[in-house]
């Protein structure tokens, strides 16, 4: 599969002509960069080989590392002997030795930079081939093509296909006019124009022509390569992608880094935890072993009596009341089964009226009543109670007749 670098698809065209010839020779005068644009680079990678003419600094300084098996020349190629003002154009393929052409591109913008640089034939260009078959030359030098041509005699030399940038510079205003006539007198024929260069084809490989007519097509079977103003979209989408994969990335090593932090944090308060339950572990060993040394005195087995008085005390103080107020109604029940008891029982209560006011309290908290003369007044009291099982009953019957035994 050929890989198409060049700007207008030329170097498919011709590809298509001259695919059957293994490792060819082709001369690019005004070569520029080694890979973007370029008409030799796919040639380059099916084993082709060749020479460079390339007037600026930067671009053939960039052949030379990209291509050092091939000759690079460091010249502006044209009629003429030692040295030519040169115009230029930093970073693109613009520049020039026409100054109107440089005039024109400062005019819409661009820097131009003013240097001398060597001038060499096209004809000293062809020597350096040797008598090496060249099959094809291309001609890109932004208004200088009708030197170029001028400068092809003596040579004998004459490369089977010829492209020329045909076109004034970025524009569609073709300037053929200029030079066309000498290359069709050196026996070459015009066989296709692209829009922006025309080929032209030796007569000694007139059946080469059958191969120009159609553009580039599927049948051609190439495929763009990344560096080519066809596939600036989709290097800005592969750009984006590479942009969202680098913050991504960036994202994603935020998180792991915040996860390492989390697992450290975690880590530190565990170790403080382990050292405060080992510390925990000491001091119950520690109070475990006191309490040992403790239990183990003559002092604590000779204060074991002193102990259990002291527990005995305690349980006794904590007996439900419920058994005490169930104890003393039984005393009461008992009481009025057994009248004399009865009758110095609350003889002796009416001497203390705290004990009568605690014991009156008791009646009520149980459900019986008395009335306001309670056990004062001079008459009988009347005790009334709506409480179960004939509570009432029994303490009228216990109370009734206190009255009169007490002015007896």
């Amino acid at each position: 599969m050929f890989v198409s670098y060049a700007q207008n698809f030329e170097d498919v065209i011709l590809w298509r002509a001259l695919k059957q010839i293994e490792n060819g020779f082709y001369i690019d005068i005004g070569a520029q960069d080694p890979v973007v644009e370029s008409v030799s680079r796919g040639f380059y990678e099916k084993g082709w080989r060749g020479i460079h003419a390339e007037a600026t600094t930067h671009y053939a300084e960039k052949v030379r590392q990209d291509r050092p098996d091939e000759i690079v020349i460091q010249a502006a190629i044209g009629s003429g002997d030692g040295s030519i003002r040169f115009f230029e154009v930093p970073d693109t393929g613009l520049s020039t030795s026409d100054r109107d052409i440089a005039v024109t591109h400062q005019t819409a913008g661009h820097s131009i930079v003013e240097t001398d640089v060597p001038l060499m034939p096209l004809s000293a260009v062809f020597a350096q081939a040797q008598d090496r078959e060249i099959h094809w030359l291309k001609v890109d030098v932004e208004g200088m093509e009708a030197s170029v041509i001028e400068s092809w005699a003596p040579s004998p030399a004459r490369p089977w296909v010829v492209v020329m940038e045909s076109t004034l510079p970025n524009s569609q205003e073709t300037n053929y006019e200029k030079w066309e006539p000498k290359l069709l007198e050196m026996g070459y024929k015009f066989a296709y124009f692209d829009g922006l260069s025309r080929f032209y084809v030796s007569e000694q490989h007139q059946e080469l022509l059958h191969f120009f007519g159609p553009g580039p097509n599927v049948f051609d079977g190439f495929v763009l390569a990344d560096k080519t103003p066809y596939t600036a979209v989709l290097r800005s989408r592969l750009a984006e992608r590479d942009q969202q994969l680098e913050r991504a990335h960036t994202e994603h090593a935020y998180q792991m880094a915040e996860q390492a932090r989390i697992v450290q944090e975690d880590d530190r308060r565990i170790r403080i935890l382990e050292g405060e339950l080992s510390a925990s572990h000491y001091r119950e060993a520690t109070t475990s072993s006191q309490l040992h040394e403790v239990y183990q005195s003559l002092s604590w087995r000779l204060t074991r009596p002193l102990r259990e008085v002291n527990a005995l005390k305690a349980r006794s103080l904590r007996l439900p009341r419920n058994s005490v107020k169930i104890l003393l109604e039984k005393i009461i029940r008992w009481l009025s089964r057994h009248p004399q008891w009865k009758d110095r029982c609350l003889r002796l209560l009416y001497r203390y009226p705290k004990i009568r006011s605690r014991l009156e309290a008791f009646a009520r908290s149980r459900g019986y009543g008395v009335t306001p003369h309670g056990l004062d007044g001079g008459r009988e009291a009347e005790w009334y109670i709506d409480a179960p099982r004939g509570a009432s009953a029994r303490w009228k019957q216990l109370l009734e007749d206190i009255p009169a035994k007490s002015e007896r």
